[in-house]
Formats: structure tokens, sequence, C-alpha cells
């Protein structure tokens, strides 16, 4: 029942179920799927909200970026926000399924990518 209104909740907001394969409702099983593209929408949401500010100032800083990491068998994430010198805004989803080597090298190799937000 609480998966069901989860999803319903997204579909509302015009997130494709396709988008959010979701098997509980605590987002901690590795079964659970959710594209950059949901992430980035659901980031976007967020924005729009009385309670948008809080949020963001929770998310920690990381590489001078507010963002939260994520990590689960294998796969390794960031998503969130900056905002260049120019005062663009980004939201960003930034995922890598099956890594191969150490964690530590492949958050430099993301650090690098994201860099170029800055």
């Amino acid at each position: 029942m609480g998966l069901e209104i989860i999803r319903d909740f997204w579909q509302e907001k015009n997130i494709p179920e396709a988008e959010l394969n979701m098997v509980d409702g605590s987002g901690l099983s590795p079964l659970n799927r959710i594209t950059t593209q949901a992430q980035v929408s659901i980031l976007r949401y967020a924005i729009k909200q009385n309670w948008f500010k809080s949020f963001y100032t929770s998310l920690p800083e990381l590489n001078h970026l507010k963002m939260k990491s994520g990590t689960i068998r294998g796969v390794k994430g960031f998503c969130g926000y900056h905002t260049a010198p120019n005062g663009h805004q980004y939201v960003f989803s930034f995922l890598v399924n099956n890594y191969t080597g150490s964690s530590t090298d492949l958050v430099q190799k993301m650090y690098k990518v994201l860099n170029s937000l800055k």
C-alpha cells in the first residue's frame, strides 16, 4: 500500500512509472531502480516547495557542490545542485553502475566530470 502511494505521488508529478522501478518504500533494496532523469525531476520538484531552503541547507557540500552521495552494490551516485559563478543553477544526477577498481579512484573521476559545472 505504501509503495503504491509513492508511485502514485510521483506519477501525479509527471514522472513516468518506467523511470521509477521500486520494490520497497525505503529505497534501500538493491532491486530498486531510478533513472537519472527521474532523480533530476524530483530535485526540480523540490526547488518549488516551501521546504526547499531547509532541504538545500541540509545537503552536504562535497567537492564544493551541494549534493548527496549514494552507494549500493557496485553503484555510486551523486545528485544535487550547483550554482555557477555566472548564476546558472544546475540540477544534476550522476550514476555509475558496475564499476571496477577502487571507489576512491571512481569518486575522483566523477569529481573531475562534475568540475565542468563550476
